[in-house]
């Protein structure tokens, strides 16, 4: 029992030259604790599975899900537990592996595609049973083992809307992946429901990218910019905009004087651009620590505390805008 003591971290239990002669022991004998045979007495994996939907096989490259997965695994980490993470296209989503494995006691995960498609797949995933967390969604569930964990995208639209109206704007342009994302299309409502409201005269166009690769994204922008200047260009990632940036350039613009230019995340892109963009600070390392709170509350018998959290995000103003 002393020896247990020290290997599960209750060194309050154990005299201090007592845990120290153990752990002497443990170095010399090079003991590592069997975490399957700790599963089958205790009755539980000590895991979490993650799974996110994107076409991208380089989906971890993406500063939003790098951030929200390090929060998630770093929390979890901390209690012992294991983050096991799997990325899948959107049409193959229910036929991942991490879903249909038994070794995980909780779920989250991060969907994309059309509306009806990600709808479909948070209804499976209600149906599966563990504990289950979803990121950046606003579809509603009356069912105890699910919670909703997001920024609000659509009060970060409305705050760039508002920014951007303290100039004289005719045309703003909205720059977006192809790939449907339910954070972007947020962002896009509430750009333009301000916008509505506050001056019907103004003219909104989306303008899609193939990717969110920067060279599509600045093939894209080029070629629109070739035959009109709008006022300003908001785009739905500081990424996409780093690339906006550069196709502004490529055509001659000043920015912000010719045109003003927005991202949104306010990430370590922000920095670097020339001029610094204008942008929205996302709390994503936050949401995934939090998700762990959350998810342990659960394992621990306890209903989740609040089954829909919304984090605040805030404007940043840089020299793009």
């Amino acid at each position: 029992m002393t020896v247990s003591n020290v290997v599960r971290g209750k060194a309050d239990l154990v005299k201090l030259e007592t845990r120290r002669r153990v752990e002497q022991s443990i170095a010399r004998l090079n003991y590592r604790p069997n975490l399957s045979a700790r599963s089958l007495r205790l009755s539980e994996n000590r895991s979490v599975g993650i799974v996110i939907a994107d076409t991208d096989p380089a989906f971890l490259t993406d500063p939003f899900i790098s951030r929200l997965v390090s929060g998630l695994s770093n929390y979890l980490s901390g209690l012992d537990y294991t983050l096991d993470v799997q990325g899948v296209a959107p049409e193959r989503f229910e036929s991942a592996t991490i879903l249909k494995k038994a070794g995980n006691d909780a779920l989250c995960a991060i969907l994309c595609g059309p509306r009806e498609l990600r709808k479909a797949h948070f209804d499976y995933l209600q149906k599966l049973g563990p504990p289950l967390i979803v990121f950046q969604e606003v579809f509603q569930s009356r069912a105890d083992n699910v919670a909703l964990v997001h920024q609000d995208d659509l009060a970060g639209g409305a705050a760039l809307a508002r920014h951007l109206l303290k100039r004289k704007l005719r045309s703003i342009v909205f720059v977006r992946p192809m790939l449907d994302w339910c954070a972007v299309e947020q962002r896009e409502k509430g750009l333009r429901s301000v916008l509505k409201s506050e001056s019907k005269s103004i003219d909104v166009k989306t303008l899609l990218a193939a990717t969110e690769g920067f060279e599509d994204v600045q093939r894209t922008v080029t070629e629109y910019l070739r035959s009109r200047v709008p006022d300003a260009i908001v785009a739905a990632t500081d990424s996409l905009a780093g690339a906006v940036l550069h196709a502004c350039e490529s055509c001659g613009l000043n920015v912000p004087k010719d045109i003003a230019v927005t991202g949104f995340n306010g990430f370590d892109v922000w920095r670097y651009t020339r001029p610094t963009l204008t942008t929205v600070m996302s709390p994503a390392y936050e949401m995934g620590r939090y998700a762990g709170e959350l998810l342990m509350q659960r394992l621990r018998g306890e209903s989740f505390s609040r089954h829909n959290t919304i984090f605040p995000v805030s404007l940043r103003e840089g020299g793009s805008a």
